[in-house]
């Protein structure tokens, strides 16, 4: 291709397009010829389709007659049923007729699946019409047969949606499917609601299916209508809504449904009148006369009340229905209204016989018109309905043959549009590539022309650009076309270049300037001419943006500094002034916080020590005065102790004396508690064995009442059921009577005795409980009298052992007054020498006062030895960090040496291993963490700049590692104050 001359390429530009046309034109073409077999193979599987679809209308036909046929045993529906026979053997040979001709080697397995089952089907039906004639036949088959024939037969208009790709037909013949659809589920709607008006009552399956069935023509008419236009269904509704018979349906649907809900209303009357209802509580309340079954009886009885009001109100109720639901309440209400005649009778003391007798309801008519309600379908005809519902699967099925006639239209439109589309594309293609030729000629001289004249102009700018040429020379323009504007664009082009050429020089010689004076340490210039082209100045203003940040870096560095300088040493950078202080300005600011630390930790060593000593020396001094005073106040207390003794000593042996006699009395005093306690037991035991006859008394009398009351509620059934059995019972009840009085006596007598017997149960626990009180009073005594005993012999035992112990302590005093005259001598010489080595300490604190350090450092310098070798390590990663940028500019991947390898590591690993104290606190854990972070993080800078990251990925992880270095710095610093913690804690300790 590049070797091609710019005509030919022009040539093979145009050409190309024609090309395209071509290769469009063919598809468009072919597209055309695909289309017509398709239209035609789809008209020939519409066919098909049309003529299944004419016998399953047949057939859905002949299956619900078929059905009626069989349930009223050949009686109904006999000449009919045959009709639909002779036209359904017409449509099946007609099918056959067409399965046999029509083309199954381009379809799926399935069609020729379904096919194959129709055609086994089809071959079965006479056998099962001749069962149907003879009444041989089970519902369930005939369904089975009828409804797998019918979904075979569906399968065809079913399947054609998806060998059409015409959107147009595709909607006609969803429109038709949903048709063919609608019927089939009006077909099973006529049979389901004919059986049910027939039989007169709704089963829950009954109403299931038809709730179904209506629901699949509900969808399936959605789908009708839109598949059509909204013209077209407007004609179809307004038809529609002309068919009486059609509204008829509706009705029929409505009656339905309200059977529905009556036969709820009756099933939910029935449960609150049966069994655990109104008439069950009336029945137990005759017998027991129980109020509160009157309340009961009520709730039910207003709850039956709502029920029936609620059947009154469902719509169309007949005027028989009004008639059997008062009977219903007249009823009900009298089953209440009896109930104060009940209440009457045992107020007056009535017998149940009595009460039973004088109240009488009639319930047989309520229980013959519930029953009625629940077994009838008023205001129904079960054969108009079979003939309005037939009337409206007949229009259904009429607008079904219009739109297949309309389908076959649109097919046969379609085929001759697809032929005459061909035909006009082929012409139109014919007549554009003519003329994309004749005109693509004249086009190429013309550009051929111009292109050359544009090559030489900007082969002449080019020299200029590359300095080849001095001057520039404007291509020549002739004309007015868009190579000619092409040129004049050109040429005022080349002359922005130059300007820019010129301009771009006069930056590079100033940025040489600057760079120099820059280089001897002067930041203070900037570069201020400005670049024409992009690229130089971004380059002017990088540069620039470099002197100005490496003089801020500076000044912050020399700021820190100057404030160490006056003793600041809480100064540093805020977070702004830190920004960029990163890789060798970072090591920089990071020894300058370094030298800042050290400096306040020394500070800090020595204001602790002198504060620890002036403290010392204060406590030395008031300790040797307090020394002296106490040793002359102890002196002269040694004197008055020792003539206390010497009385003290008198005292103890006048006590002695008493003690012994005091013990005589206690033994004569144990001695008479021991005797009462022994006559006190005696009366206990009689007490108790008292209060046994008692109990086993009072427990007699109980199984003498329990009888009583036995005997008592079996005389009281025993009267019911002689009122039950009438004048047959009548002797029986009056000795179920006697037996009750007799009952009623023998309880009163068993109540008498047991009051008496639990007076005197009570009597004599009380003369127990006296007894008891005596016999612990009486045991209580002798143990208070042994302890006294024990406590004297003790207080004997005590005042010979303190008449020894005062003799030794007399002689110990002597001793210690000697001793206090020497303390109160070396005292007074331990003050003098405090007082001057307070002067030493002030002296100490007036130095280091006038630095400003931070708080914590007076905290973290105890341990000299680890306060260096922190710093050391402080330093070393300082260095660490140095010695792995040193090599960033050769960009090689290294390795960064391991956390646990350098020096910190090394002293972190031993002191874990010799289970430091340090390493169980937060302190340790944070600086591990951050330790080991730092030496990540510069690995991560170096293979970031190994692999050449962007700017801002270095500049990120850049200020990730200052940061976490002041980190580390900071974690160290609280190892420090922890150790001194730790160590502060020792001495007090020790101290201890």
């Amino acid at each position: 291709m590049e070797n091609f001359s710019l005509r030919n390429k022009i040539i093979i530009m145009l050409i190309l397009p024609i090309l395209v046309i071509l290769l469009m034109s063919g598809e468009t073409l072919y597209l055309k010829v695909k289309e017509t077999k398709s239209i035609k193979k789809t008209s020939s599987y519409v066919d098909l389709s049309l003529k299944s679809t004419k016998l399953l209308n047949t057939l859905q036909q002949e299956k619900e007659y078929s059905l009626i046929f069989l349930k009223s045993y050949g009686k109904k529906y006999d000449k009919e049923l045959s009709s639909l026979r002779e036209e359904a053997n017409k449509h099946k040979i007609e099918l056959l007729s067409y399965l046999d001709n029509f083309d199954t080697k381009s379809y799926s397995q399935e069609f020729l699946s379904s096919t194959k089952k129709v055609v086994e089907d089809l071959k079965k039906i006479d056998e099962i019409r001749k069962k149907v004639d003879s009444i041989a036949i089970s519902d369930d088959e005939l369904l089975n047969y009828y409804q797998g024939l019918n979904l075979h037969l569906l399968f065809y208009i079913n399947d054609v949606l998806v060998y059409n790709n015409d959107g147009k037909l595709s909607k006609k013949l969803q429109a038709y499917s949903s048709l063919v659809n609608i019927t089939e589920a009006a077909s099973k709607e006529r049979r389901i609601i004919y059986q049910i008006l027939e039989n007169g009552v709704l089963f829950s399956d009954d109403y299931s299916q038809f709730n179904k069935l209506i629901s699949i023509q509900n969808t399936y008419l959605d789908i009708f209508e839109k598949m059509l236009s909204v013209e077209e269904y407007k004609g179809f509704s307004e038809k529609l809504k002309a068919c009486s018979e059609c509204n008829e349906v509706e009705n029929y649907r409505k009656i339905i449904e309200n059977k529905a809900l009556k036969d709820e209303i009756i099933k939910k009357v029935y449960e609150l009148s049966g069994f655990g209802g109104l008439v069950e509580n009336y029945s137990d309340y005759l017998l027991k006369g129980d109020d509160s079954i009157t309340n009961k009886m009520q709730r039910f009885h207003s709850s039956i009340l709502r029920e029936l009001n609620r059947y009154r109100r469902v719509e169309g109720i007949s005027a028989e229905e009004k008639k059997l639901i008062k009977k219903i309440k007249n009823t009900f209400d009298e089953y209440m209204g009896t109930t104060l005649d009940i209440q009457e009778g045992y107020s007056q003391g009535k017998s149940i016989k009595e009460i039973y007798s004088a109240i009488s309801i009639e319930n047989s008519e309520a229980i013959e018109a519930l029953a009625k309600l629940n077994n009838t379908i008023f205001d129904s005809d079960y054969n108009r309905w079979f003939e309005v519902a037939t009337k409206r699967i007949d229009y259904f099925k009429k607008y079904g043959e219009d739109i297949s006639e309309d389908i076959k239209s649109y097919i046969k439109e379609k085929d001759s549009s697809l032929v005459n589309g061909f035909i006009m594309t082929l012409v139109f293609v014919i007549v554009v590539i003519l003329i994309v030729f004749i005109v693509s000629s004249l086009i190429t001289k013309k550009i051929v022309k111009q292109l050359n004249i544009f090559k030489e102009g900007l082969e002449y700018s080019f020299q200029y650009v590359i300095r080849e040429k001095e001057s520039l020379k404007p291509i020549v323009v002739t004309g007015k076309d868009e190579f000619s504007l092409m040129n004049i664009h050109m040429n005022n082009q080349m002359e922005k270049v130059k300007e820019i050429i010129e301009q771009d020089r006069r930056v590079v010689a100033e940025i040489s300037d600057v760079v120099e004076k820059v280089s001897n340490g002067f930041l203070q210039y900037s570069i201020n001419e400005k670049g024409a082209t992009q690229e130089v100045e971004s380059l002017r203003l990088i540069i620039n943006k470099m002197i100005r940040y490496t003089k801020q870096k500076v000044d912050n560095i020399n700021l820190v500094l100057d404030n160490y300088a006056l003793g600041k040493y809480r100064f540093r950078l805020s977070e702004e002034q830190r920004v960029g202080m990163y890789g060798d300005f970072g090591s920089l600011s990071a020894g300058s916080i370094l030298l800042g630390q050290s400096i306040s930790q020394l500070i800090a060593m020595i204001t602790n020590a002198g504060k620890e000593l002036e403290e010392n020396t204060e406590i030395l001094s008031s300790s040797s005065q307090s020394l002296s005073l106490r040793a002359n106040e102890q002196a002269a207390s040694l004197e008055e102790t020792a003539a206390s003794i010497e009385e003290i000593t008198s005292n103890m042996q006048s006590s002695g004396e008493d003690v012994s006699k005091m013990l005589q009395i206690a033994e004569e005093l144990n001695s008479s508690a021991i005797k009462g306690n022994d006559e006190a037991t005696k009366t206990a035991k009689s007490m108790d064995e008292i209060n046994e006859k008692v109990t086993a008394i009072s427990e007699a009398i109980t199984v003498i009442d329990q009888i009583a009351f036995q005997t008592n509620i079996l005389s009281l059934n025993a009267a019911v059921e002689a009122a039950t059995a009438g004048e047959a019972g009548k002797g029986f009840a009056v000795v179920a009577q006697e037996v009750r009085n007799l009952a009623s006596r023998s309880a009163e007598a068993a109540k008498r005795i047991k009051s008496l017997v639990e007076d005197a149960t009570l009597k004599s626990a009380h003369g127990k409980d006296i007894t008891t009180n005596m016999i612990s009073g009486y045991t209580q005594l002798s143990n208070k009298i042994t302890e006294t005993k024990e406590i004297i012999d003790n207080v004997s035992s005590a005042i010979r052992e303190q008449e020894k112990g005062m003799i030794q302590i007399n002689e110990t005093i002597t001793t210690l007054d000697e001793m206090t005259q020497k303390n109160a001598e070396t005292s007074t010489n331990i003050d003098k020498l405090s007082k001057e080595v307070a002067k030493l300490s002030t002296r100490l604190l007036g130095i280091t006062e006038k630095a400003n350090i931070a708080d914590k450092y007076y905290y973290m310098v105890d341990d000299v030895d680890l306060i260096q070798s922190i710093s050391k390590y402080k330093n070393d990663h300082i260095n660490f960090k140095k010695k792995h940028f040193s090599t960033l500019n050769s960009r090689e991947a290294i390795t960064v040496i391991s956390s646990d390898l350098c020096d910190l590591g090394k002293w972190m690993g031993n002191l874990e291993e010799q289970k430091s104290e340090l390493v169980a606190t937060t302190e340790w854990k944070t600086l591990k963490e951050k330790h080991l972070l730092i030496h990540n993080k510069i690995q991560l800078f170096v293979d970031l700049n190994s692999n050449r990251a962007n700017n801002d990925e270095l500049k990120k992880v850049a200020k990730e590692i200052e940061e976490i270095t002041t980190e580390v710095f900071n974690n160290l610093n609280d190892i420090a104050v922890v150790n001194t913690k730790l160590v502060r804690k020792e001495h007090l300790s020790l101290n201890k």
